[in-house]
């Protein structure tokens, strides 16, 4: 079948030609003839058809041009006369085109007054524009005056790309110019209409001629497709198979390649290819792979199978499988080379990546830390790594592939002891570990299992450090049991003691009932002092202030109206020292809950500093809020209880006030730090130490120094702060220092929704 298709490809025949090669029979190439002829005396005989309408059409569109520019050039004419005869009847001075005859418009035609200075002042210039130049409606703008000069009818290009004809008269007697021009295309008009027609009538003609032609080839198609599905399967086997055909008169010059051969390296199908055009593609180890061939044939070999490499034309070396016979029963006076070529490029690298595999096994088993080594169903050695050789002291170079067991263990050393741990699951499997001692000292873990193919391989784990750990772990266990023999000298003082911390617990039980029990009798007590404390203590704040104002009349003397105002001032802190022992004892007692709500961190600032505000004023004490309200930082949004946020930042700057000398100055400011805002007050007041700044957040804390400096104590304002900043998830730190006075950073959390507990935070 071979045979076949290479006679096939060519048209075998019994005449040769120069080149060696069968030509192709008359039929043929009559039949190839054929093919070509028809197609091209269709294209020629259309080309002449088109060729003769485009003539005409241009010859007509150059009379229709003509005959556009006339019919232009009479409405010039008519309109100038027209202008003239008006200008002398009526005396007129405007540029108001006159009444001109139908005949006179035409389509897209435009008439155009100008004045002296060549400005448009009438006519149809809707498309243009009143009261511009001229010139500016054209593209090239120095033509216009030349045009005015002239009275000559031109064809230019207007601002806007469109090609008009125009021309231009000077009516007698008018003070300026007529321009008419109208577009070309609408002159072309009629004969685009004229165009259209007779293009449709050549689209048909041709199409008809073309169906014909189609009608020829099909009926032509159905006679040889029998011989091309042959082929096409054929090809189609040989295309799946990375194969091609070659077929080679070895007297010949020149050799027969099938189509599948050209596409396996992407060649342009040709005839035959020579053998110069084959060597260039032939790697250059593979160059003498004709005369490899040549002398075999000589000496009578019938038969080959070469390995070569020809590169395809994207640039790429393919490796290509020849084999081939020598066809010596055609009636020829050379013989023939018939062969199949297969593309073996997949399989060489697949060959490749296998050796490279082997090596990155080879490196990756000499490259662990275990000893390896691999035998073969007969015990003879296949592979081992270094390690291997370490422990059991072999010579390198006795160490080679197929030495039999017995012979490479007679060399080596043996271990000074050895131990069977396991056996496997599976006993007749023949897997087993074991443990060995050699004479250095070192412990290694052999492990054997068995393969598919009967062989077996080891490995050998350096287990030296673990036996070392095993005998620490001996010697622990040794004083371990000591430990717990001692345990049990002990438990029975455990058990003695648990007894006596059952007692304790019980009471523990009955002091925790107490405390609960004292716990609510002191918020009953404070409930009822809130009432009976607050309404005493307002009627001597206001008799006081009453007093001290003179409302009914002076006192006689000052110093009463002085003791009239100690007396409200104590009355006023008195009363705000009870507001916070109430708002401490609800907290303590967890009966605050927080009604949070976006809230403005700016308005958080601005609320609290206004409720000191008073009592910095009261010592000079200058008070500054960063974010000024007003900024676009203070817009941001937190979501707090905002009376429960301001009351603890108003605790604290009343605690700046009153720490600060007078004249000082007091700062609170805020600052985002992702999810979180961070507060600061500061103020440059009374300087604290480490100890002093635990007490200031303990209710009621004492500090020497502050006593000293006419301060009164801590009080409960930096503990009701802490409170309640830590009911929102947040936290507060102290500082302070000579430099800086005393700082208080606020850290909370902007999203975060803390646990709620049973009552509103009223402030």
């Amino acid at each position: 079948m071979v045979r076949a298709f290479a006679a096939n490809a060519i048209g075998v025949g019994n005449s040769k030609s120069q080149t060696g090669l069968p030509p192709r029979s008359e039929i043929a190439q009559a039949r190839s003839m054929l093919d070509h002829a028809v197609p091209l005396l269709v294209v020629i005989f259309l080309a002449v058809t088109a060729v003769s309408i485009t003539l005409q059409f241009t010859s007509s569109r150059q009379e229709h041009l003509e005959s556009g520019e006339a019919s232009l050039a009479l409405a010039a004419h008519i309109a100038t006369n027209e202008i003239a005869r008006q200008t002398r009847e009526n005396g007129a001075t405007g540029y108001d085109l006159p009444q001109l005859p139908q005949l006179a418009y035409q389509p897209g035609r435009q008439f155009l007054l100008l004045d002296q200075n060549g400005m448009i002042r009438g006519g149809h210039a809707g498309l243009v524009g009143i009261n511009q130049e001229a010139s500016r409606v054209l593209a090239e703008p120095y033509r216009m005056k030349s045009m005015l000069d002239e009275h000559k009818l031109a064809r230019v290009q207007l601002a806007d790309g469109r090609m008009v004809s125009l021309v231009a008269h000077q009516p007698e007697g008018f003070a300026g110019s007529l321009v008419v021009m109208q577009p070309i295309e609408d002159e072309l008009r009629f004969w685009r209409q004229h165009v259209g027609i007779i293009g449709a009538i050549l689209a048909c003609f041709g199409a008809v001629t073309i169906a014909f032609t189609l009608v020829y080839y099909a009926q032509r198609q159905r006679t040889v497709s029998a011989g091309r599905q042959v082929r096409s399967q054929f090809e189609v086997a040989l295309d799946h198979g990375r194969c091609g055909l070659w077929e080679w008169s070895l007297s010949a010059n020149a050799l027969i390649w099938s189509e599948s051969m050209f596409r396996m390296l992407g060649l342009t199908n040709q005839v035959h290819l020579t053998r110069a055009e084959i060597l260039s593609r032939l790697h250059e180890d593979d160059a003498d792979l004709f005369t490899r061939i040549e002398q075999g044939a000589r000496l009578g070999h019938c038969e080959f199978d070469y390995l070569f490499r020809m590169m395809n034309e994207a640039g790429e070396w393919v490796w290509l499988r020849m084999r081939a016979v020598i066809d010596a029963t055609t009636q020829t006076a050379s013989p023939r080379l018939l062969g199949i070529v297969m593309d073996v490029t997949r399989e060489r690298a697949v060959e490749e990546e296998s050796h490279r595999a082997d090596a990155r096994l080879r490196d990756a088993i000499e490259s662990i830390s275990e000893a390896f080594v691999l035998w073969d169903e007969n015990n003879r050695l296949v592979m081992c790594n270094s390690k291997y050789q370490t422990f059991h002291g072999l010579n390198p170079d006795h160490v080679r592939r197929g030495v039999a067991y017995k012979v490479l263990m007679a060399e080596a050393r043996e271990p000074r002891v050895l131990i069977e741990i396991d056996r496997g699951s599976e006993p007749e499997s023949g897997a087993r570990s074991y443990e060995a001692q050699f004479q250095d000292g070192r412990w290694l873990l052999i492990s054997e299992r068995h393969t598919n193919d009967r062989g077996y391989v080891s490995v050998g784990t350096d287990i030296t450090a673990r036996k070392l750990q095993e005998e620490r772990l001996v010697e622990n266990e040794r004083q371990l049991r000591m430990t717990v023999t001692d345990l049990g000298n002990s438990r029975e003082a455990f058990r003695r003691q648990a007894g006596q911390l059952a007692e304790l617990a019980d009471r523990y039980l009955e002091q925790k009932a107490e405390a609960i029990s004292a716990n609510k009798a002191k918020a009953e007590f404070l409930a009822n002092m809130n009432h009976e404390i607050r309404t005493p203590l307002n009627h001597i704040i206001g008799f006081s202030e009453i007093i001290e104002t003179e409302v009914f009349g002076t006192c006689g003397s000052p110093r009463y109206i002085e003791y009239a105002r100690d007396i409200r001032e104590s009355g006023i802190n008195l009363l705000a020292l009870i507001s916070d022992i109430l708002d401490m004892a609800r907290i303590e007692a967890g009966r605050v809950s927080l009604d949070r709500a976006p809230t403005a961190l700016g308005a958080l600032l601005e609320k609290a500093t206004a409720e000191v505000i008073p009592a910095a004023e009261a010592k000079g004490i200058t008070l500054e809020i960063e974010p000024d309200p007003t900024d676009k930082a203070a817009q941001r949004l937190i979501h707090v209880d905002a009376n429960a946020i301001s009351q603890a930042l108003a605790h604290l700057l009343r605690n700046g006030i009153r720490l600060s000398p007078a004249g000082g100055k007091v700062s609170i400011r805020a600052r985002m730090n992702g999810d979180h805002v961070n507060i600061f007050v500061a103020d440059r007041g009374y300087m604290l130490s480490a100890g002093d700044l635990g007490k200031m957040v303990d209710p009621f804390g004492h500090i020497d120094g502050m006593l000293q400096d006419g301060c009164k104590g801590s009080g409960l304002g930096v503990s009701i702060a802490r409170s309640l900043i830590e009911l929102h998830g947040g936290t507060m730190r102290l500082r302070s220092s000579q430099q800086i006075g005393s700082l208080v950073m606020i850290h909370l959390p902007v999203t975060v929704q803390p646990v709620q507990l049973d009552l509103p935070m009223n402030g």
